[in-house]
């Protein structure tokens, strides 16, 4: 049992855990709770469009591979629309719609196996990429589907679950009299 003024040590090890998942919340997602109102909105020309390079296949094809460069600083969020589309409609889609501060390249491809290359429009600024243009190196790391949020949900399932972890293991010590 605890005496006056103590809390058990079941409840300190469940506010431990609650405490370590809710700063990881706080510190990999800084959306609406950890950003200034209007702070991630981008004014053109903030974050702009890049064409890294494209890989032509020996069937004909060819890939072109883009990236961004945010320099607000800070997390923007560009939803699919007139500011943030890929031009012919059939490659739109492929594009993030969040945009992490810095540049970053191989964000996300696009595969043409016939007629003209995707056009990238970005709030003011266009890409295009052209088949036989900047050629990738051999050993370029293609992007990878996903929206980028993995690593956001594996932290906040490890987080859960070293929370489950903790409280049952705090329930079975035995409680000092």
């Amino acid at each position: 049992m605890s005496g006056p003024g103590r809390a058990p040590r079941r409840s300190r090890a469940a506010r431990a855990a609650a405490v370590v998942v809710l700063a990881l919340l706080l510190a990999l997602a800084p959306t609406a709770a950890g950003a200034a109102p209007g702070a991630n909105r981008s004014a053109p020309p903030d974050v702009v469009p890049l064409l890294d390079c494209t890989i032509t296949h020996s069937d004909g094809s060819w890939t072109a591979v883009f990236g961004y460069d945010n320099r607000t600083g800070a997390r923007v969020e560009i939803p699919e629309g007139p500011a943030n589309q890929v031009t012919p409609p059939r490659y739109d889609g492929a594009q993030p719609t969040t945009f992490q501060p810095g540049v970053r390249h191989g964000v996300f491809s696009v595969t043409v196996t016939s007629g003209g290359g995707p056009m990238w429009h970005l709030g003011r600024t266009n890409v295009a990429a052209r088949k036989g243009g900047t050629a990738c190196p051999p050993a370029t790391q293609m992007p990878a589907d996903g929206n980028g949020t993995g690593i956001l949900v594996a932290l906040v399932l490890a987080g859960a679950v070293g929370a489950v972890v903790l409280r049952r293991r705090s329930s079975r010590e035995p409680v000092a009299a």
